[in-house]
């Protein structure tokens, strides 16, 4: 890990400091091209209105669509694997069970959205979805909202939310097309198109995924083979200037070999799951008067997983919402809403089953946004979950945000509680408890967001503290779920972005976390103290040659809650390229892992070392 550490340190040295040849007599000429880093990138996901991203009181990061294709990423987990104060562990590369955790708290407790409703996998064991399976494409931009979201979004959004909003369809029909290969005899490949005709819009993607595989058990020696394929799309009619009907969805199927356990001890075996979900919206969007517009949705989706044991799990969360947003001009935004979702869920192993169990949650909120002074925004939230099992549940969320346009300051905070239902195999399985309550939290965050040198450098500091009460965990004593702990997670997030030149970005961020068990003082397992990112991007000969260079540091982490087991830190070294052999066909690949790191992110399971692929793109 040390030789990494200063190859990386290395590289950043050399991308700050390091003048092309091509570009040694324009250095002047080039600074002046250099584009501001913060050019009024607008988010929906921290508000439920198109904001401003540094205007919202709430901490808020984007992947774009932009990043991930030149990063030459399929899989949205490593799409946000950067995210500040975000951390994501896998089972195994090529789909593994994979966990992401934001700002210290668990698993299962920030909630995952497309276009703004919840995806969930109501029958597993937290109730939240393993996002291993899904792919990239179709995405306009991912974005990560941290901090308690209950109230705008109820439960599971305790930390936080990550919302994947899809393409929509604008300009003449265009389309476009990739395919490579690479190590472990993968290939990948992706089409689509998109445009509008008149009143319609359009956009529909596919792609996928297969590969031979690597062992999932740490040092084994069966490779294990994996497959994907995913469909995205979003197609939408204006009825009139006002009003929008459309149709989002996506369908993803997956096949993996995976390993076992023999003896107490995880090993090569001949194990497998087919994975099948899919999730489809549709819905309304209206805008009768200035002052007044509304959106109506409707949502289905399922998630089945069937085993080579005859284990079979399926899930079902049908949800409507319809929202309102009162404006007075730009100074006072009310938004209003009403939610409702039934999650259903059934399951049967060889060792035991559960019959379908179904739990319905009506949930009303509140949201009132308002423009004080020049530059001064507050927020605040109300709302009320009622749920079949435990009845009601109030959460609420004051912010603040304070911009000084004089020195490219903006400070910003929050303060909200937040809460998770239990799950239905909490509740209904023979582990499970009916008397189980949802877990509580309450969380405040106070950061500080610098422009520099023309907007050309962001420079972002946040202090976070999280509570969460009546965490519910499993009792090696009773077999059964119950409320046991109370953990309390602080830590600090930096960032910082520079254009330096035309040619040269330099991005950076540093978590530094401390979770704890409140009852054990123990450090929470598998919860990193420090992560670090390190990105280069160079964009060359007029954008003809872009070249990425990232890089990923995580600190040591206990294995188990007593904290008698530890895996090493690590630092991992990912590269990329893309090169435009004429208007519209480009050749594109990435190196993983670049100096070949021995990691681990879970104890016995395997990660990937040195590999490579390659590809071409073809945009028309």
């Amino acid at each position: 890990m040390r030789k990494s550490l200063v190859i990386l340190a290395g590289l950043a040295l050399m991308a700050t400091q390091a003048v092309p040849v091509w570009a040694a007599e324009a250095t002047a000429e080039e600074e002046g091209k250099a584009k501001a880093v913060h050019q009024g990138e607008m988010v929906v996901t921290a508000t439920m209105t198109e904001e401003d991203i540094n205007k919202v009181p709430s901490t808020t990061f984007v992947v774009t669509d932009l990043e991930i294709k030149e990063k030459a990423q399929w899989s949205l987990m490593d799409a946000l694997r950067d995210v500040p104060g975000v951390y994501i562990r896998s089972n195994g590369p090529f789909g593994g069970v994979s966990s992401l955790t934001m700002r210290g708290t668990q698993a299962g407790q920030t909630q995952l959205m497309l276009d703004g409703v919840r995806l969930a996998d109501p029958i597993s064991t937290s109730g939240g979805m393993d996002m291993a399976n899904l792919l990239t494409g179709g995405i306009s931009q991912i974005e990560v909202v941290q901090g308690p979201q209950s109230t705008l979004y109820g439960s599971d959004a305790m930390a936080g939310v990550v919302n994947i909003r899809t393409k929509r369809g604008q300009g003449a029909p265009s389309g476009w097309a990739s395919a490579g290969y690479g190590s472990y005899g993968t290939w990948q490949g992706t089409a689509g198109t998109q445009g509008q005709i008149d009143r319609f819009n359009f956009m529909l993607s596919g792609g996928g995924i297969s590969t031979d595989g690597v062992s999932k058990v740490k040092d084994g020696s069966e490779d294990d083979p994996y497959s994907a394929y995913q469909f995205n799309g979003r197609f939408g009619f204006d009825i009139n200037d006002n009003t929008e009907v459309f149709m989002i969805g996506y369908y993803n199927k997956a096949d993996m070999d995976y390993d076992g356990y023999v003896n107490g001890k995880y090993a090569d075996t001949a194990d497998n799951v087919k994975t099948e979900s899919y999730t489809g919206i549709v819905g309304l969007t209206n805008s009768p008067f200035a002052w007044w517009n509304h959106k109506l949705t409707f949502s289905y989706g399922s998630v089945d997983h069937d085993y080579s044991d005859d284990s079979t799990y399926k899930s079902y969360l049908t949800t409507a919402q319809w929202r309102h947003n009162l404006l007075y001009k730009d100074i006072n935004t009310v938004t209003l809403g009403v939610n409702w979702q039934q999650e259903q869920g059934e399951y049967s192993t060889t060792w035991d089953s559960l019959g379908q169990q179904s739990v319905d949650t009506l949930s009303f909120y509140l949201q009132d946004q308002l423009k004080v002074l020049e530059g001064l925004y507050l927020l605040g939230g109300v709302r009320n979950d009622h749920h079949d099992d435990f009845g009601g549940h109030t959460t609420w969320r004051v912010g603040a945000s304070y911009n000084l346009a004089a020195t490219g300051t903006t400070f910003k905070g929050t303060y909200g509680t937040g809460f998770k239902a239990p799950s239905l195999y909490q509740l209904y399985s023979p582990y499970g408890d009916k008397d189980l309550d949802p877990e509580k939290s309450k969380g405040w965050d106070l950061g500080v967001v610098q422009l520099l040198w023309n907007k050309r450098i962001e420079l972002g500091l946040t202090y976070f503290n999280i509570q969460t009460d009546d965490l519910i965990s499993f009792d090696m004593n009773t077999w059964t779920y119950e409320n046991l702990d109370e953990v309390k997670s602080q830590g600090l997030e930096f960032y910082a972005k520079a254009h330096l030149l035309s040619w040269l970005a330099v991005d950076f961020s540093w978590t530094y976390t401390d979770a704890q068990d409140q009852s054990t003082d123990k450090d929470l397992a598998y919860n990193p103290r420090d992560k670090g990112t390190l990105g280069v991007r160079l964009p060359l000969m007029g954008d003809r040659l872009n070249i990425r260079v990232w890089g990923l540091y995580v600190g040591d982490r206990y294995t188990d809650a007593a904290n008698t087991g530890e895996v090493d830190s690590y630092i991992t070294v990912n590269a990329a390229a893309t090169y435009k052999l004429t208007k519209w066909l480009s050749v594109y690949g990435n190196v993983v892992n670049l100096f070949d790191e021995d990691y681990v992110e879970i104890a016995d399971y395997s990660t990937l070392g040195l590999s490579g692929f390659i590809g071409l793109r073809a945009e028309f």
